[in-house]
């Protein structure tokens, strides 16, 4: 099985690779997806991915997400809070707006199209659509799919060859291990570890993710400095996570559900056009770096547009606020609102 996987990692990586020479947005992430995809519906081979790889490399990318935030980072953020609630609620209420509309023009039942099109993660949704029964676990995950590889395809691409010149952040040279690093590094790792602990006992979600990024920004706003990571070190945890994404992707699901895929899709991309259009507004009125609101206040994963933000050296802590504070609004206050909601029209039409 080791075998098996060593195989499948250098596959995925030689996809990377064919997309960085290609200079394709997100080589180390999408060119190893599509190489999973590719292996599993079109040479139906099976394909098998321990969960431990993943839930590492996602904290080795929290680690570097997190270090983004400085004290004068953090002051940043919490001044642009009320802007971030505007903004949550604008995305959330257009995505509601487009399930609410998919729902007539689809087969779909209105909890299914609501609980498919919410702004969450993929396996967030997946979980919680299972604890609805009036909507469909299949379709949800579905159309969540969609809006996922949409999100991930178009927002970089947008980014990185048609506001690319718009970013203003610098890129950081590539770093090298320092033996002298290793304290500064263990003093991270434990405080991961132990925040990484205490977060799955609240059971919350993402844990991977959101309590590596929590604990490297605690103490990086409390003046600790975070060191870099070898750039393969970050290349290779990219690969981790694409070989992740593109293992629930089946074409043949989605080719018979074609008014779905149709519905969805260009819902997602007119609601990337309606923020571009405000987040372009904002950056003239408001004086906001285009890019940087581009990918924060994207429908996507904060996985995938903190990778992107990443790749065009746009402002990763604002970036992570942004989606970090969607993330936890959807799953603490509207998917809860929502199921209420649903429960109440399903006992009124009783």
């Amino acid at each position: 099985m080791i075998t098996k996987y060593i195989l499948l990692f250098l596959i995925a990586s030689a996809g990377g690779y064919g997309f960085s020479l290609l200079h394709l947005p997100l080589p180390w992430t999408l060119g190893p997806m599509i190489m999973v995809v590719v292996l599993k519906n079109f040479f139906h081979k099976p394909v098998a991915w321990p969960s431990s790889a993943r839930n590492g490399a996602m904290i080795l990318l929290g680690y570097v997400m997190g270090s983004s935030f400085t004290p004068e980072t953090g002051q940043h953020v919490l001044l642009q809070l009320p802007l971030i609630t505007v903004m949550t609620l604008l995305t959330v209420g257009l995505c509601l707006l487009s399930g609410y509309i998919s729902h007539f023009y689809t087969n779909v039942d209105l909890a299914t199209s609501l609980m498919g099109s919410m702004p969450g993660g993929l396996s967030q949704m997946a979980m919680i659509c299972e604890e609805v029964d009036a909507a469909d676990a299949g379709t949800v995950i579905l159309m969540q799919t969609i809006r996922m590889v949409t999100v991930v395809f178009v927002v970089p691409f947008l980014v990185l060859h048609g506001l690319a010149s718009q970013v203003s952040a610098i890129a950081r040279p590539d770093a090298a291990f320092n033996p002298a690093d290793l304290p500064v590094l263990l003093l991270f790792a434990g405080t991961i570890l132990a925040t990484l602990y205490v977060y799955k006992k609240t059971g919350l979600p993402s844990a991977s993710l959101l309590a590596p990024i929590l604990a490297t920004a605690f103490l990086t706003l409390s003046g600790v400095h975070a060191p870099q990571l070898p750039y393969p070190v970050i290349a290779a945890a990219q690969v981790c996570v694409g070989i992740r994404m593109g293992m629930p992707i089946r074409l043949d699901t989605l080719m018979k559900n074609k008014r779905v895929l149709t519905q969805s899709f260009f819902s997602i991309i007119i609601i990337i056009l309606l923020l571009l259009a405000v987040n372009y507004g904002l950056s003239v009125f408001a004086g906001l770096d285009l890019v940087s609101a581009v990918i924060s206040t994207a429908p996507g994963g904060i996985t995938e547009m903190g990778l992107t933000a990443m790749m065009v050296h746009a402002d990763l802590s604002t970036v992570i606020a942004f989606q970090l504070f969607r993330l936890m609004f959807v799953l603490i206050i509207a998917i809860p609102a929502l199921r209420w909601w649903l429960g109440r029209a399903r006992e009124s039409a009783a």
